[in-house]
């Protein structure tokens, strides 16, 4: 038998602030966001799946949402720094086009842990739109099956804050948030198998340039390439599993059959469940029980019978939004999606960290409902847009429901401060014309004068200043 690895404990670190989009338990009631906008909140809540949007306040950037993630990580499970090989960051929202995220995480942390004490850390930083993470895990996974960790750890951590211009169409999918994940041998929350599907396409369906702070995004481009992607690399990796024997399928059963539990990257909820759906029309149509369905539903549109790429898309996405409403997927997306999409409803995008929050709160949700995780096996997609997609799988390990436990998710997003929509628009642009307020910034050691919203932080590492560019942190 192989050496196990995999995941003992995840953290979040999620501000404390939030936008309310929309009310679910009165989902007609407008709200300030949705009058500002003239929408119906509606739109928000079923249409995207987001009911609350995190949002950074003055003193939090992703270095702090990550040290404040890594550093409860450590002190929740008694880690010794020194037994720490690699904290590796994945995030697009880096504050430095040059410097590692993870140098200014590493110079945060020792103020806590003791003024050198990470200086034998690797502390690289990727970026795969939203995607990075999952080539992380795959190289920590692989450096311990190699024998090479000697009884240490890795910390690989997602940080982000997705931002969008003002009344952007994009703007309600925006959020925040960091996660970090302790990677080792004999692993207590959930051990990964050995076998990843990829796919990786040259798109310019999201991308941010130098010159800009928000995001440009084609949205429908974006969604299709989400599709395509996921299900390539899902089908990368059925070949792998297939040929490495460790899934055997007869004629009538399909590869989601032997998953208990699926998570994916949400840019917003509603993503998932398309996601699912689309994954799942792949793998049915081959199948003796998509009989069944076209007689349920009708055929499936072919591209031969339309005369435009467009005509064709529209009505595909019609037949995938009519298996959405049969009693086939209703039933497989309740049991092994559904659970996860609170994190992105109450949170909204938080693009590098999405799908570690989709995993995180299926888990918790169906711990807390009594259901036995243990030995169940689950998958996880990771999609960053322009595009990346990556899957991979692991099983429940028995002892799981001690790391569960010890979950803080759930109370970070219940205890936080509701901001009103002047103070939400004022954090997002600060007052006065944004190149006239960066020149200031970046002549100084003040940030933008704006008073923190909540009262005051507390045992949290936050952002003091920006001097010629360069960032100031401390514990307070």
């Amino acid at each position: 038998m192989g050496i196990r690895a995999g995941i003992s404990d995840i953290v979040f670190s999620i501000p404390r602030l939030y936008l309310p989009l929309a009310n679910r338990d009165n989902p007609n009631e407008p709200t300030e966001f949705s009058l500002s906008r003239e929408t119906d909140p509606g739109k928000y809540l079923y249409g995207i799946g987001v009911a609350n949007m995190s949002v950074p306040d003055t003193y939090q950037d992703p270095v702090t949402l990550a040290a404040n993630s890594i550093y409860e990580l450590i002190e929740r499970n008694d880690i010794r720094p020194k037994d720490i090989n690699r904290i590796e960051i994945g995030t697009e929202t880096s504050p430095d086009k040059s410097k590692s995220i993870g140098t200014y995480v590493i110079g945060a942390l020792e103020q806590k842990l003791g003024k050198g004490s990470l200086r034998r850390c690797a502390s690289p930083e990727g970026k795969s739109a939203c995607a990075y993470t999952a080539f992380s895990l795959e190289n920590a996974l692989d450096w311990i099956r190699s024998g090479r960790s000697n009884g240490k750890s890795r910390i690989i951590v997602a940080t982000d804050i997705a931002k969008y211009a003002l009344k952007d169409g994009g703007e309600p999918t925006q959020g925040a948030a960091a996660v970090a994940v302790l990677v080792e041998r004999e692993p207590d929350l959930m051990e990964f198998d050995d076998v990843i599907g990829q796919c990786t396409i040259d798109e310019d369906s999201f991308y941010r340039p130098d010159f800009s702070d928000v995001a440009f995004v084609n949205g429908k481009k974006s969604e299709i390439m989400y599709l395509t992607a996921m299900k390539e690399a899902f089908d990368h990796y059925k070949e792998e599993a297939l040929e490495l024997g460790l899934m055997n399928l007869n004629s009538s059963e399909a590869l989601t059959d032997k998953f208990d539990l699926i998570s994916f990257h949400q840019p917003f909820p509603k993503m998932v469940q398309r996601a699912y759906a689309g994954l799942l029309v792949h793998e049915y149509r081959n199948l003796p029980r998509w009989k069944n369905i076209v007689e349920e539903i009708g055929e499936e549109p072919r591209r031969e019978d339309f005369e435009s790429e467009i005509e064709y898309q529209k009505e595909d996405k019609n037949f995938v939004k009519r298996f959405e409403k049969t009693d086939l997927f209703r039933k497989s997306f309740k049991e092994k999606v559904a659970d996860g999409q609170l994190f992105g409803m109450e949170s909204g995008n938080s693009y590098t960290v999405s799908a570690w929050g989709h995993n995180a709160s299926m888990l918790l949700l169906k711990d807390k409902r009594g259901e036995d995780l243990a030995g169940k096996r689950g998958a996880i997609g990771f999609f960053g847009s322009g595009c990346n997609a990556s899957g991979q799988s692991y099983v429940i390990v028995d002892d799981y429901k001690d790391v569960l436990k010890r979950s803080r998710l759930m109370e970070k997003l219940d205890n936080r401060i509701d901001l009103t929509l002047e103070e939400y628009e004022d954090l997002h642009d600060p007052p006065g014309k944004v190149k006239k307020w960066f020149r200031k910034l970046i002549r100084s050691s003040k940030l933008h004068g704006k008073k923190n919203y909540i009262l005051e932080p507390e045992n949290e590492f936050v952002l003091t200043g920006i001097e010629n560019g360069y960032r100031s942190y401390k514990f307070v």
